[in-house]
């Protein structure tokens, strides 16, 4: 069934490449019957694939129940409602921690729910598991790479990479402005105060030297970024053995701990640092994927729906779309066009003959596209 009867109706509202993505009529029409009753199990649960045709017992009836995509929903909307809970839960003991800490009554239960983290006052053990991490990381990779094209591209990722996590991080510093974790009452240097711009843009190298005296809190933790990052790094491209791999682990995470065991950084700091360092690493190397997959194989903006439409036969991009449902996916050419030119990419391409001496994508040649969809 198309989505409307009204050819007006469709030119209207209705976009032209709907065809082109898979969607232009419901997915769903795709599917087929199975003919005898096949089970499958994620995790602990164990369901028939299909439910059952008759009922014939109180089970066929369970099974109609759980099967059915309304239950899913309806377990979504308990996990909404039951997650809403739970923050408003939260928010109520921050008022509890604002009337106890802010409005000088007994600590008691402050001390309770929020002092579980042990306390250490040497800060500079936060610089040294992150030196630590970095070293490991740098030597590490550097001998087990097998030669310098690839360690020339794993360090250019990590650089670009930490230098979007400055740059965004400078963004999140100045529009949210936090009292330190570490002073109290403390005065701002006559730098950040008096300071010239090249001589606030020189204070870069005094902050990696683990020097910085800011007296406000920078949102999200700096320190958290490296150490994610070089243990992504290793995570991605490592080729030695499991037990190094969680020896650096196990040092990015005592260095991430400590960062909230000095009172180095709120513990919300540390937080956004993992969540946003990760995301970051993911889209990089997703767009290092999928411009591979576009320019080598001459996929389009949608790499898996072409995969899938040379592998799945008849209707290929129905049943893509049936089973994923993202007939717009995320993705920004541009930001795919950086990421190559930062990673080496196109110089890659090039020396494969996939891009000529200036650069030019050269393109399959119709008669091989033409074979692949073939296939």
């Amino acid at each position: 069934m198309k989505f409307s009867s009204s050819p007006l109706i469709q030119k209207l509202l209705l976009r032209s490449d709907l065809a082109r993505v898979g969607v232009e009529t419901s997915p769903g029409g795709t599917v087929t019957t199975a003919k005898q009753i096949e089970w499958q199990r994620i995790g602990f649960i164990k369901l028939p694939l299909e439910p059952p045709f008759r009922i014939n017992s109180f089970r066929d009836l369970l099974f109609i129940f759980i099967n059915h995509e309304a239950l899913r929903l309806l377990f979504c909307i308990i996990w909404l409602i039951v997650c809403g809970m739970i923050e408003c839960f939260m928010a109520q003991l921050s008022d509890i921690r604002y009337s106890y800490v802010y409005q000088g009554k007994t600590p008691a239960l402050q001390d309770l729910l929020f002092d579980a983290f042990p306390y250490v006052s040497n800060v500079q053990l936060v610089n040294y598991l992150l030196e630590t991490t970095v070293i490991c990381t740098v030597v590490g990779l550097a001998v087990q790479s097998p030669d310098w094209t690839t360690r020339w591209t794993i360090l250019r990722r990590w650089c670009f990479i930490m230098g979007w996590l400055y740059l965004f991080r400078s963004v999140t510093i100045v529009v949210t402005t936090l009292p330190s974790p570490l002073k109290e009452g403390c005065i701002p240097p006559s730098l950040s105060l008096h300071g010239t711009a090249g001589q606030r843009f020189g204070a870069f190298f005094e902050t990696v030297a683990g020097n910085d005296q800011s007296c406000g809190d920078n949102i999200f933790s700096g320190h958290t970024c490296v150490m994610t990052s070089c243990a992504l790094a290793w995570r991605i491209h490592s080729r030695a053995h499991r037990v190094y791999g969680w020896l650096l682990y196990l040092v990015a995470t005592a260095g991430i701990l400590m960062i909230i065991f000095t009172h180095y950084h709120y513990t919300i700091d540390v937080l956004l640092a993992l969540f946003i360092v990760y995301v970051s690493w993911y889209m990089y190397m997703r767009n290092i994927r999928d411009a591979t997959m576009k320019y080598v194989l001459g996929y389009g903006d949608h790499p898996e729906m072409n995969v899938f439409d040379n592998q799945a036969g008849q209707l290929a991009k129905q049943k893509y779309q049936y089973l994923v449902n993202q007939p717009h996916p995320l993705g920004s050419r541009l930001l795919m066009w950086i990421c190559m030119y930062a990673d080496g990419l196109d110089i890659r391409l090039r020396s494969l003959g996939v891009f000529d001496r200036r650069g030019k994508w050269i393109q399959p040649d119709a008669k091989v596209e033409q074979s692949g969809l073939e296939c």
